[in-house]
């Protein structure tokens, strides 16, 4: 995992991600996709996947204090 997030921040790889997700975002804005019904438990596990934190804990931080 961490070396996926790794490439992802070199130059190439950051380009690559982000022309991805523009190409993802303009393919399910068109108004045919945006009209089709979605199932209610897509919904649902996109809601709880939305609310997790955005940065897991172990990988970059620790649970301990500098400060303890």
């Amino acid at each position: 995992m961490i070396q996926q997030t790794q490439q992802w921040r070199s130059g190439t790889g950051e380009t690559a991600w982000l022309s991805a997700l523009v190409e993802t975002m303009e393919r399910v804005s068109r108004p045919e996709l945006r009209a089709a019904p979605c199932a209610r438990s897509l919904l649902v596990a996109v809601e709880a996947h939305l609310a997790r934190p955005a940065m897991p804990q172990g990988l970059y931080g620790s649970i301990f204090s500098l400060r303890n």
